[in-house]
């Protein structure tokens, strides 16, 4: 399986950025939290606010997790002849990347919500509706940190989980799909598009999606292999991302709206040929990428922790408080994290290489 090449590699990344801004959109989709047996924020929202928040979060944000699991797919493979040396090889550089930065995060989110409920002052923002972690069994603590059977603690890296079991269930994966990959990819997909999936880990998506990537890389198919037809899958995702948002609430939409991720993937792969022209913009989103996953990993719980103090200060009886501060919050944030993954790759960057998996 060949190597990927620069073009190809430089557009990959170029995505990476991009995709977490669109991972912390979906975490900010609520308008409303508990807190202190209160309800903060607004249920009732302006068309204008509920139509611009289901297109980004629910609507373009939703290709970020598929596209990282085909991507993840297709690195696991290419460039290398599968062996079982090479499985292992590989299982072993992931104990660096993936599970050294998966247990420091989880560990810590446990660490923080433990902390935060000892302390008066800010207990309330450490108290869910579930027991306080000082009073967690030992399997229910070993579950906050492993997510065995629910999310993890810092329950956005149930991808990380999730990715990391793909990884090592991959023998099995390769013999299927060496044998029957269009019978299963399609029996996956559709059992993700009819949210019939039996397993609660992994989940559908990162079979499916993880699987493909495998696919084809085993293949040697490249991800642009569509770029010529870009444009045409652009013009499809619209309006079909358009009626998704039109009838997010209607049961028979989730069909729609998986089918409409299949298509929007395609275009935003080719999307970054387009971004190759423009040096300056390459060459920022590529410098932001660097800070990518640690965007990712700290975004929480910082994020639930800012919107809850925004939404006790910010006045949502103004035109459009909501809209402004579901769009600004999370920018702000992420330029935040930006900094500090800068100031600590200056001051820090043995703790930040660790922290990040080397990224």
């Amino acid at each position: 399986m060949p190597a990927l090449d620069y073009e190809s590699s430089v557009r990959l990344r170029l995505l990476n950025f991009p995709l977490i801004i669109g991972v912390v959109y979906i975490h900010a989709y609520g308008t409303s939290i508990s807190f202190a047996g209160a309800t903060l924020g607004v249920e009732q929202l302006d068309y204008l606010t509920d139509f611009i928040r289901i297109l980004i979060s629910q609507g373009i944000a939703r290709l970020s997790v598929p596209l990282f699991f085909l991507i993840s797919g297709y690195l696991f493979l290419s460039g290398t002849r599968w062996s079982m040396q090479v499985y292992g090889r590989k299982l072993a550089a992931r104990v660096r990347t993936l599970l050294v930065p998966f247990l420091f995060w989880t560990v810590l989110g446990v660490a923080i919500r433990y902390l935060g409920q000892t302390i008066p002052a800010v207990k309330d923002y450490f108290v869910g509706s579930g027991p306080l972690v000082a009073d967690y069994s030992p399997f229910t603590l070993v579950n906050a940190v492993l997510g065995l059977t629910s999310m993890p603690e810092a329950y956005h890296f149930w991808f990380i989980r999730d990715l990391m079991l793909l990884m090592v269930l991959s023998p099995l994966l390769i013999f299927i799909l060496e044998r029957f990959a269009l019978p299963f990819l399609a029996a996956v997909f559709l059992a993700w598009i009819m949210v019939e999936w039996p397993l609660a880990v992994p989940d559908a998506v990162g079979v499916l999606f993880f699987s493909a990537g495998c696919y084809l890389a085993m293949k040697e198919i490249s991800l642009f292999a569509l770029d010529r037809y870009g444009r045409w899958f652009f013009l499809l995702y619209i309006p079909i991302l358009l009626a998704d948002v039109i009838w997010y609430d209607k049961p028979f939409n989730m069909c729609l709206h998986r089918c409409g991720i299949v298509i929007g993937i395609v275009a935003v792969l080719s999307a970054t040929k387009l971004i190759l022209g423009y040096g300056w913009l390459k060459d920022g989103i590529v410098w932001l990428s660097g800070a990518s996953f640690f965007v990712y990993a700290a975004h929480e719980p910082l994020l639930g922790l800012f919107r809850t103090v925004a939404f006790q200060v910010v006045p949502f009886d103004r035109p459009y408080a909501m809209l402004l501060t579901y769009l600004m919050l999370p920018l702000a944030l992420i330029a935040f994290l930006v900094a500090l993954h800068s100031l600590l790759s200056v001051y820090a960057a043995r703790l930040l290489a660790i922290v990040t998996g080397g990224r």
